[in-house]
Parts: C-alpha cells; structure tokens; sequence
C-alpha cells in the first residue's frame, strides 16, 4: 500500500470503493477538479494552474470512457 493511503479514513476507503464499485470514480474526479478550476482568477498564475486542472479533467474523462478499475 503506498503510504499516503495508511492515513485515510475507514469512511473515506468506503466512498473510494463506492465510487470504483459503480464504475464513476474517474469522472468523480474530474468533477472536483472542474469545479476546482471555476474558482480561481485571472491572474497570470491562476490562469496556468487552471490550464493544468483542464488538461488532469480531459485525462479523467478520458479514463472514464475508456477504462475500469476492477
């Protein structure tokens, strides 16, 4: 298990397995990071980490139509 995941909540591993369980985890994702994305600015270093987010969410959809997690 990576480490990062030995911290995570026994409520949250239910939500992730949820989500994977009903094959939406991916655009579950990509959801947040839109939305994400609508809340920063204009600014010049706004604009780049929302260029960055839009590039994570087209790389999400495209995992969702294309792939599962089983």
């Amino acid at each position: 298990m990576i480490d990062f995941m030995k911290n995570i909540s026994k409520e949250r591993q239910r939500g992730l397995e949820f989500h994977i369980k009903v094959n939406d985890y991916f655009v579950s994702l990509a959801t947040l990071l839109y939305l994400l994305q609508e809340t920063l600015g204009n600014s010049a270093e706004e604009q780049n980490v929302a260029r960055c987010l839009n590039k994570s969410v087209n790389d999400l959809m495209y995992l969702q139509r294309n792939y599962k997690i089983h």
